[in-house]
């Protein structure tokens, strides 16, 4: 390799790096990526939260460190479609706001939406389900409050 094509080689490589690092950082792709929807009315919901608003299912009480099950369903009032063209790509759950457990259906139409989470808590807690759709993005649900 010679000098020059080894100049050329680093200044490409350089502004690749650069780029890709640019558009990781680029403010609106984050912003886009943490933006949650919520349920904006729970007496008129609009026909897209129905079907995109995680639903939960768990016990209202528990016992310290033992585990029980949190069913998790995508549309609190409907059942989101799971097509190749739209489906769910991911349900996590929170815990006072912190991930503790996560699914992904990596092809559409394949899986129904809905995950059953096996959890213990400590002290009581309030849980909440986030999901992202491929089309119409990330959903987080009412939070439920479990009383340990």
């Amino acid at each position: 390799m010679d000098r020059r094509d080894f100049i050329k080689g680093a200044l490409l490589t350089a502004a690749v790096v650069t780029y890709g690092k640019a558009y990781a950082d680029h403010p609106e792709k984050k912003e886009e990526e943490h933006k949650m929807q919520r349920l904006s009315s729970k007496e008129k919901p609009s026909a897209l939260e129905q079907k995109h608003v995680p639903g939960i299912e768990a016990p209202a009480s528990v016992k310290a460190g033992e585990w029980f099950d949190v069913k998790v369903k995508v549309g609190f009032m409907g059942e989101h479609p799971s097509t190749p063209e739209h489906w769910i790509t991911k349900i996590k759950l929170l815990v006072d706001g912190k991930n503790i457990a996560k699914t992904a259906f990596e092809v559409g139409g394949a899986a129904a939406p809905v995950a059953t989470f096996r959890i213990k808590l400590d002290k009581t807690s309030n849980i909440e389900a986030v999901e992202d759709c491929n089309l119409h993005g990330t959903w987080i649900s009412e939070a439920v409050r479990i009383t340990v």
